[in-house]
């Protein structure tokens, strides 16, 4: 079997990404077409050095099928946004919030509101696709800008993520660095913590600088009166998110819960706004339309459609479909090695504390872009490099806060991740117009680059602690 030298390696990878990137943003070819491309590309790359189509095919299907539990809970997901917009409980969330929030702070509200939701929860795709679409459609209704109030979702869904001892990220990073997770959490907060306050700043001096007209406030009270000719609004509307939240608090399975959170919201339908079983089934897998409401509105403004008609399984088959692409394009990737001989390389040659972090943080950010794969981009760079940390008197959690901070965060930034697709999709808005916004995804990585250039909050293992070396932890 031939291996690929580190040129080669580096040549490889470098292509491949250039022009995913290229062609995606300057030549707006699809996504998928890209992916499909470059793993041809590398597939005969796979083949020169000995594997067979078949090995490619294997792996392929191996990965498609370690990722299958999570597309099940995005299928899911996308069922429950659908009958909840039957049942009106994304409608009475929506009239809520246009009556509660002021619209010169939706942004810094947003930020807030989904990042305690995530913390609770622990989940940055549960907390977007329930509390995050209410707010987005509250944005609506208040004409507000919606990349700044999707980027705050966005933002406060993967604090969360990060943050909260439920979180499924947080969980594998210590794990795979045999780190106790309260000391893990607390660790990563040195740049969590940060990055969140300085979002809620950013946000806030947005909202100061953005002033309220009576444009935004005539467009709330149309909304509002809008959603109330349509639905039949009461406090019972809200039991299916709260089911969702307890679910989530009391680490119950994912799946079983959304199920039975959208048997609730079709008996809530049937029984509130007159919509038929059989309706509300077909909502589940196609997504709602105001056409299902008795007495079939003709008369509804385009942007009320706009605001009510989505979610369905079907709205995240485009994900399901990017993903397959991407998992063919990592598959061939994988079986060239040349990630592998590429981290490796470094592993080797880095010794400081700040070459080490930000060679962690390199490997992150090129495995999240190239796999997709936020587990992958946790757990290699973590084996590869901890022995190196180690061996230079750095405490194992330095590596573990460092994975979450590139790999975990910036996933949501990358157009063709699960993460990102997941996210312009149920929330309606690009990954590329979010990005920029989604403060919090990128200011945990700036604090920790300026940590690992300062040396401060760089914890030390108890050898070097113990010869009276300094220690900022």
């Amino acid at each position: 079997m031939k291996q690929l030298g580190l040129p080669t390696s580096f040549l490889l990878l470098g292509i491949s990404l250039v022009f995913i990137i290229l062609g995606y943003t300057l030549l707006e070819i699809k996504l998928e077409a890209l992916l499909c491309i470059t793993a041809v590309a590398i597939s005969f790359v796979a083949i020169w050095l000995g594997h067979s189509f078949q090995d490619i095919i294997d792996e392929i299907v191996q990965k498609f099928a370690q990722a299958l539990p999570s597309l099940m809970i995005v299928m899911c997901v996308g069922g429950v946004i659908g009958v909840w917009m039957s049942s009106g409980t994304i409608p009475y969330l929506i009239t809520i919030g246009l009556k509660i929030i002021n619209p010169q702070y939706i942004v810094v509200i947003a930020f807030i509101v989904t990042s305690i939701v995530a913390t609770c929860t622990g989940t940055s795709w549960g907390s977007a696709g329930t509390i995050g679409v209410a707010l987005m459609g509250v944005a609506h209704g208040l004409d507000a800008n919606l990349a700044a109030v999707a980027g705050a979702i966005v933002g406060g869904a993967y604090f969360g993520d990060k943050i909260s001892p439920l979180s499924g990220s947080s969980n594998f990073a210590a794990i795979v660095n045999n780190l106790d997770l309260y000391e893990h959490i607390k660790h990563l907060s040195k740049t969590t913590i940060p990055a969140y306050l300085i979002s809620v700043v950013i946000y806030f001096i947005i909202g100061m600088n953005n002033s309220t007209t009576a444009g935004n406030i005539d467009s709330a009270q149309q909304t509002v009166d809008q959603i109330h000719q349509l639905y039949h609004t009461h406090w019972i509307l809200a039991v299916p998110i709260f089911i969702v939240l307890a679910g989530a608090l009391m680490k119950k399975p994912v799946i079983p819960v959304l199920l039975f959170a959208t048997a609730i919201s079709i008996a809530i339908s049937y029984f509130t706004q007159g919509i038929g079983i059989i309706e509300n089934l077909n909502v589940w897998v196609s997504g709602f339309s105001v056409s299902v409401l008795p007495g079939q509105p003709q008369d509804v403004p385009e942007t009320i459609r706009s605001l009510l008609e989505r979610g369905g399984v079907a709205s995240m088959m485009p994900l399901i479909l990017v993903i397959l692409c991407a998992f063919s394009f990592a598959g061939p990737l994988s079986l060239t090695q040349a990630l592998d001989t590429i981290i490796n390389y470094f592993t080797r040659i880095v010794k400081s504390a700040a070459g080490l972090i930000f060679s962690t943080i390199a490997a992150c950010v090129a495995l999240i872009a190239a796999t997709g794969n936020n587990n992958i981009a946790c757990l290699l760079p973590s084996e590869l490099f901890r022995k190196a940390f180690e061996n230079n008197g750095l405490h194992r959690k330095n590596i573990s806060r460092t994975v979450e901070d590139s790999a975990t965060v910036i996933e949501p930034l990358i157009p063709w991740t699960a993460a990102g697709v997941f996210m312009a999709a149920t929330l309606g808005v690009p990954t590329l117009d979010y990005a920029l916004w989604a403060v919090q995804c990128y200011a945990g990585l700036i604090i920790a680059g300026f940590y690992a250039v300062t040396g401060l909050c760089i914890a030390k293992t108890d050898d070097h602690q113990n010869k009276g070396e300094l220690i900022n932890d």
